[in-house]
């Protein structure tokens, strides 16, 4: 298992030993090792949050000009203008170590992170006027995974079109598979189309959502020979597959944590799988394995934050087909667990990708310590209170905090 690439490999992909791999690293974790990381007092979890507040209301004040007049009819100027503030402030609030520990919003700043965002915001509402502002955002979050694999493995940070493509993707196609309003024979006809369409199979769109997938998968044609990498597209078919699969979750018929974790892990893998192809275009067997794995736990969190809406709506997870009177401590360690042990640094890597495992790591655990916030029902007040002694503020304020974000972001959608 080297990590050599070698242009043009078109050997099948190794899903079924990926997916075996990534379950029994799974099941082989237990409780989490919070070795190194520090506590915070109570204290100052509610000093950090009063100067975050305090940091915000600044922000809002500082900008509170340009909130009067149309977010479409500011001039470039002024755009950059309030991008300089907000800028500004989050390296304020890296500095002060509100978050973490090491400067990692600075680190992504850098790095062009935000102008990325920014492109990939105008490029969206300009081709769809009508997409919203959460579907945006969805599609957003997987470029920054697709920009996290292009710094880990020393590719300059830029949107191709394969991220564009891709990334774009989401909101048409899991959105409408998920879609409960949609008869099944529209989603099995859009998925045969979109199967022959991934084969390379040219497809006539018969709505106007069929043509915007096409039309994204060409973007995707555009920078990669079918020919010459054949397992990017296996991997982009291999994600439509595990889609396909997943709507097995939402029928009635009562399914165990071993039924789910293959489907899971199937379908969060292989989206972070396509993802590192889309940007390297080759991977070795290392650069596979880490990929999937990161999808999993990327997928797993995912249910953790839905699970309060998916035991309503019947899709089944591992953490929503749990008795609803009982705690989850034991997924959420297990999967704590695995987050740590699928980013555990090795000695030939290099700096960079030792320090995006760290950052990975932080970031996930946070977004594990948020859902706890959001419902704290979901666990024990032991478990509670051990994942918040490690946060910088308290658990309940990352709810609120994201409120306000959102409110200020949205507005403004830089």
């Amino acid at each position: 298992m080297g990590n050599i690439t070698v242009e043009g490999n078109n050997e099948p992909i190794p899903k079924d030993y990926l997916i075996k791999q990534a379950i029994d690293d799974y099941l082989s974790c237990n409780v989490p090792d919070f070795k190194g990381m520090k506590k915070v007092s109570y204290l100052r979890k509610t000093i950090n949050e009063k100067r975050i507040k305090s940091g915000l209301e600044k922000l809002v004040a500082e900008t509170k000009p340009y909130r009067a007049a149309n977010p479409e009819e500011l001039s470039p100027g002024e755009i950059e203008e309030i991008k300089k503030t907000i800028v500004s402030y989050l390296f304020e609030f890296d500095k002060k170590k509100y978050f973490f520990d090491r400067p990692f919003l600075t680190f992504f700043i850098d790095r062009g992170y935000l102008n990325i965002a920014e492109e990939f915001i105008f490029r969206a509402k300009k081709e769809d006027s009508h997409l919203k502002s959460i579907e945006i955002f969805q599609a957003i979050r997987n470029v920054w995974i697709m920009n996290s694999l292009q710094i880990i493995w020393a590719i300059p940070l830029e949107m191709t079109p394969s991220i564009y493509g891709y990334s774009m993707l989401y909101p048409y196609t899991d959105n409408f598979l998920d879609d409960p309003h949609i008869d099944m024979v529209d989603k099995d006809n859009f998925n045969h189309k979109l199967r022959k369409m991934l084969k390379g199979e040219e497809q006539t769109p018969d709505t106007a959502h069929e043509n915007r997938v096409f039309e994204l998968i060409r973007k995707i044609e555009s920078q990669y020979d079918r020919h010459k990498y054949a397992q990017v597209y296996e991997s982009v078919l291999l994600i439509q597959e595990a889609q396909v699969e997943s709507l097995s979750q939402d029928q009635n018929t009562r399914m165990m944590v071993d039924d789910i974790l293959p489907i899971s892990f199937s379908k969060g893998g292989s989206s972070v799988l396509a993802d590192a192809f889309l940007v390297k275009g080759n991977l070795s067997n290392d650069e596979m394995k880490f990929s999937f794995g990161y999808g999993t736990f990327l997928q797993l969190l995912d249910d953790l934050q839905d699970t309060i809406e998916d035991r309503k709506e019947g899709h089944q997870t591992i953490f929503s087909i749990q008795d609803k009177y009982e705690v989850l401590d034991e997924h959420i360690n297990k999967l704590i667990a695995y987050i740590f042990k699928v980013n555990t640094p090795r000695k030939s890597e290099s700096e960079t990708m030792i320090l995006m495992k760290e950052i990975i790591s932080s970031c996930t655990l946070i977004m594990v310590m948020d859902a706890v916030g959001r419902n704290h029902t979901l666990v024990s007040k032991e478990l509670y209170r051990k994942l918040e002694s490690f946060s910088k503020v308290r658990l309940s304020f990352y709810k609120e905090l994201e409120l306000r974000l959102n409110d200020y972001f949205e507005y403004y959608a830089l």
